[in-house]
């Protein structure tokens, strides 16, 4: 009895996994670094604006204001959609850009130059560029309206705003350190139409999938309760088999009564079925 209850279990199990995935909402399936597609062809394709330059962003902070120690922090983001860029950066002790990226920043101080006559200059004390992502390693957001840099334990988000003008970068939110977000207004982040209508999973095949997903479970749980509860063996344990030996015959005897207009098959004079008060043409 714990047997089948297990297999039961995982039957059951099977069932809703695949109903889940039947059923679960449209998702932009990342096709390339520049595309996602929905199952009903729209989506989004950032290629006409992969450009050979990144769109850039800053953000800065104005610390000790009004005193001797005044200093601007300023955080500068570089972005470029479907591929990675060098970045163009001298390979500084702190730097982790040594390599093509896809996202970086470059973090710079600037402080108060006190030996200046006005105490109006700022002077470069610092400046470090630190690795954001890497093309290959952006996922698309399942609504295809962000994009996803993973760099554990944080992660950088660029959403894709529908916008019309010039292409431009946008510091969001920096709140969170670990969950830097970024915006990218494009008329290129409008959903359009990217593959044929219709080359994703129709209805039709949606309903197969469910009602093979029903045989399945109906032939698992027939099996194991036969098998088990009822100690069959050999055939015996398919689920009315008398049903799945003669679905073949009940297939052929449905195609040749469609063929033949929906009209019973004549029969001859004299037959035994003729006299037969219980056939079906007496009746």
């Amino acid at each position: 009895m714990a047997v089948v209850n297990k297999l039961f279990g995982l039957a059951l199990m099977y069932l809703l996994f695949v109903l889940s995935c039947v059923c679960s909402e449209d998702v932009c399936v990342k096709k390339t670094p520049c595309m996602c597609v929905f199952p009903n062809g729209t989506g989004v394709d950032l290629t006409p604006v992969s450009g050979s330059s990144f769109y850039t962003a800053v953000y800065f902070v104005h610390k000790n204001k009004d005193t001797a120690n005044a200093e601007y922090t300023f955080f500068t983001y570089y972005f470029h959609p479907c591929s990675n860029l060098l970045t163009n950066r001298t390979n500084l002790p702190d730097d982790t850009c040594d390599m093509p990226l896809s996202l970086y920043r470059v973090f710079s101080v600037m402080k108060l130059d006190t030996t200046s006559k006005d105490n109006a200059t700022y002077k470069l004390s610092q400046t470090t560029c630190n690795y954001l992502g890497k093309s290959e390693m952006m996922l698309f957001k399942e609504d295809g309206k962000a994009l996803i840099y993973e760099n554990l334990p944080s992660n950088t988000t660029v959403q894709l705003s529908c916008a019309q003008g010039v292409d431009q970068l946008h510091v969001t939110s920096v709140d969170e350190p670990n969950n830097i977000i970024l915006t990218f207004y494009s008329s290129q982040a409008c959903l359009k139409q990217i593959e044929p209508e219709g080359s994703g999973r129709s209805f039709g095949s949606t309903l197969l999938i469910i009602f093979f997903s029903f045989v399945i479970f109906y032939l698992v749980l027939g099996v194991c309760t036969k098998k088990f509860l009822m100690g069959a063996t050999g055939l015996e344990v398919i689920p009315n088999l008398g049903f799945w030996t003669d679905l073949p015959h009940l297939v052929r005897d449905g195609w040749a009564f469609a063929i033949n207009g929906f009209k019973l098959p004549s029969r001859g004079v004299g037959s035994p079925a003729a006299s037969d008060p219980n056939s079906y043409d007496s009746i």
